[in-house]
C-alpha cells in the first residue's frame, strides 16, 4: 500500500527579526490555514455540505483539552469552503454521570469554554438525548448525526490512555463517534450480571435502567440496551461487568472505527491531530496532568491510521519532560513514551485498523507553514 501523506505544522513559529512580536502570521491559528490548504480542505468540503466537526469536550476538571480557539478556526475554514459546520460529540457510558446525557455533555462543554458563541457553530450531541440514536453499520451503532453528515472532520487532541495506550484519530472514531451500545461492547465483555449474594434489593439499578430490563437480582439480557448504568448505580458492587483493557480493547476500538469510516465513507473523513499539551491521561479524566513531551504541532491527513502512526513516531522522537509522569528511563528522545507509562502496546490500534482497511500505517510527513 502506498505511503499516506501526513502534513505537519510545527508549534514553533518561524520567527524572524524585527517583527517577531507583532506579526500574527506566526500564530499557530494562522498557520493552521496553510495546513488546511495543503491537506485539501477546500476541495474536501463541497458547497452546502453538512460537516460534522468532531471534538472532545473533556470532563469537569479537565484543563488541557483542545482549546476552543482551534475548533473555531477549523469551523471558519469549513464555512469559507462552502460547508455548513456543526460541532459534535457523543454521550458517555452510564446514565448518572453528567457526560452520560446530552444535557450534561452540553453543560460540561459550556463549563470548559465550548459554546455556540466561542465555536462559531451549533453544537449537536450526535447520539441523542441519552445516547441511543444511531444507525447500525457492520454491527456497530454509529451515532446518527455522524452517519447523516455529508463530511466528518475529526479534531483529535492526542493523549495517553491507561486502557488503550493512547488516544488519537482511531479512538476518536471508534469511541467518540458511536452510541452507548457500541461503547459498551468496546469496553466490556459480555452482558452485565447481578451477583445475588451481594444484592440488597434496593432497586437503584432498576430505577436507572432505561429499558426496564432489571428486576433485582435478574437482568433480562434481551431487553438490556448496554448502557452500563446499572453498574454505575449500584453502591454495593453487586453488578458484575468484565471491563476490557489492553490489546483486546484496542482491537475493538479499531473494529468500531472501521464501521464508522464505512458508514460515512472513507473519502468523506478528514483528520487533524493536535500534538499540543500531550497529557498522560485522556480528556475523559477529571483532571489534567503535566504534558509528557514539548508541544510538537498539528498533523493533518486523509488517513486515520497514518496520522496516528505519525503522531506516535513524533512523540517517540521527542524528549520527555522531567516534570511529567514519565519515568526517567522514558525521557530520552527515541524512547517509547506511552508503553513506559501504561505497559500497553500503543501500536495495536494502528495494526488492527490497518488490517481492517481503515488506512495505511506507512506514512511520509511533510512539514508546512
Amino acid at each position: 500500500m502506498e505511503a499516506a501523506r501526513v502534513f505537519l505544522v510545527s508549534s514553533r513559529a518561524p520567527v524572524h527579526e524585527p517583527e517577531r512580536w507583532s506579526n500574527r502570521r506566526y500564530s499557530l491559528l494562522s498557520r493552521i490555514e496553510v495546513l488546511a490548504r495543503k491537506v485539501g480542505l477546500q476541495e474536501f468540503v463541497e458547497e452546502g455540505d453538512l460537516v460534522a466537526v468532531k471534538v472532545h469536550f473533556g470532563d469537569r476538571g479537565t484543563t488541557r483539552m483542545l482549546r476552543s480557539i482551534y475548533v473555531r478556526r477549523m469551523v471558519e475554514l469549513v464555512r469559507e469552503a462552502g460547508g455548513k459546520p456543526f460541532v459534535t460529540e457523543t454521550t458517555g457510558l452510564g446514565m448518572l454521570h453528567p457526560r452520560s446525557t446530552a444535557i450534561g455533555r452540553l453543560e460540561t462543554a459550556r463549563d470548559n469554554g465550548y459554546t455556540q458563541e466561542t465555536l462559531g457553530a451549533p453544537i449537536v450531541i450526535a447520539d441523542g438525548l441519552r445516547g441511543f440514536e444511531y444507525v447500525v453499520q457492520d454491527g456497530v451503532e454509529v451515532a446518527s448525526a455522524i452517519a447523516e453528515a455529508d463530511k466528518l472532520l475529526v479534531l483529535s487532541h492526542l493523549t495517553g490512555h491507561f486502557s488503550s495506550g493512547f488516544g488519537g484519530a482511531i479512538k476518536h472514531l471508534g469511541l467518540g463517534c458511536v452510541a452507548k451500545p457500541a461503547k459498551f461492547r468496546v469496553h466490556i465483555e459480555g452482558m452485565p450480571e447481578i451477583e445475588a449474594r451481594k444484592c440488597t434489593g434496593c432497586g437503584r439499578c432498576a430505577e436507572v435502567c432505561p429499558s426496564g430490563a432489571i428486576s433485582p437480582p435478574e437482568i433480562d439480557g434481551e431487553r438490556c440496551v448496554m448502557c452500563a448504568g446499572c453498574g454505575e448505580a449500584c453502591a454495593h458492587g453487586a453488578v458484575k461487568m468484565e471491563w476490557l483493557m489492553g490489546r483486546e480493547m484496542c482491537r475493538r476500538v479499531a473494529a468500531s472505527a472501521s464501521a464508522v469510516v464505512r458508514a460515512v465513507g472513507r473519502e468523506n473523513v478528514l483528520f487533524f491531530s493536535f500534538l499540543l499539551e500531550v497529557t498522560p491521561h485522556c480528556d475523559c479524566c477529571a483532571f489534567s496532568d503535566n504534558p509528557i513531551v514539548p508541544d510538537i504541532g498539528v498533523l493533518a491527513s486523509r488517513d486515520a491510521v497514518a496520522v496516528d502512526a505519525a503522531a506516535l513516531e513524533l512523540i517517540r522522537a521527542s524528549p520527555g519532560l522531567p516534570a511529567s509522569m514519565l519515568p526517567e528511563s522514558a525521557r530520552g528522545a527515541g524512547a517509547e513514551k506511552f508503553e513506559h507509562l501504561f505497559q500497553r502496546d500503543a501500536r495495536v490500534q494502528i495494526e488492527e485498523a490497518e488490517r481492517l482497511g481503515v488506512g495505511a500505517a506507512e506514512f511520509s510527513v511533510l512539514e508546512v507553514g
